[in-house]
């Protein structure tokens, strides 16, 4: 039971069709008072039927599992439960599937063999409107190319130019996966304000997510 004026911790469902893996996961989340696993799963299925009865705040999801993998629950989730987090949890080789989830909507990508830590970040980020990178993924994106399948790199330094300089501070914040309420206490604006940078921001750059609006952050960054 949560006392008065605390919040509630994060509401999330689980799913991996390793159960060691799924157990780690699940270990590590539980570590932080901050977030509740309230269901798992080992498929697809489970984790949308997951979602129907817990109405998370994030969920995480293998990109492979049985007969219905990540990106089709991804692409369930969004025809069904909309802007709902989902997070993607992947491993090095699995290039194609983290381009593809990009185009589903994933509000993220975390690396199984990555910093514990990470995993708790991309929670937090996830509930928050961030979008978040494990920047091991974040690099190997930019190193083969596979961020230029959205939009090619000149073209988002293009882009990019075309926004206001405040525009093109929020977009750099969003680029290193801060959330709006960050990005307001950095830039020291209301959190309504940002809100309005973001919408047009994504408008635009011709970004549908943050995740797209990110890598064209990562993309204008890259010295020409």
């Amino acid at each position: 039971m949560n006392m008065p004026g605390t919040t509630p911790p994060l509401r999330v469902v689980l799913a991996d069709d390793e159960p060691l893996v799924r157990a780690g996961l699940a270990g590590i989340l539980e570590t932080d008072d901050g977030v509740r696993v309230v269901a798992q799963g080992s498929s697809g299925e489970e984790a949308l039927a997951a979602v129907r009865a817990h109405r998370p705040d994030v969920v995480l999801l293998d990109v492979r599992m049985g007969t219905m993998g990540g990106l089709e629950t991804l692409a369930e989730i969004r025809r069904t439960a909309g802007s709902l987090p989902c997070l993607i949890v992947t491993t090095f080789g699995e290039d194609g599937y983290v381009a593809e989830a990009i185009r589903l909507g994933a509000d993220g990508f975390v690396l199984k063999s990555g910093d514990p830590r990470e995993l708790l970040l991309a929670v937090h980020a996830a509930a928050s409107g961030a979008a978040y990178f494990s920047p091991a993924v974040s690099r190997r994106l930019l190193q083969t190319g596979l961020g230029t399948r959205f939009i090619a790199e000149q073209e988002a330094k293009q882009r990019f130019e075309r926004l206001t300089q405040r525009e093109q501070e929020v977009l750099t914040l969003i680029g290193d996966g801060l959330s709006n309420p960050e990005i307001a206490a950095r830039l020291h604006l209301a959190e309504g304000t940002v809100k309005v940078h973001v919408t047009s921001i994504l408008r635009t750059t011709g970004a549908r997510n943050r995740v797209e609006a990110a890598l064209i952050a990562a993309h204008a960054r890259t010295p020409s």
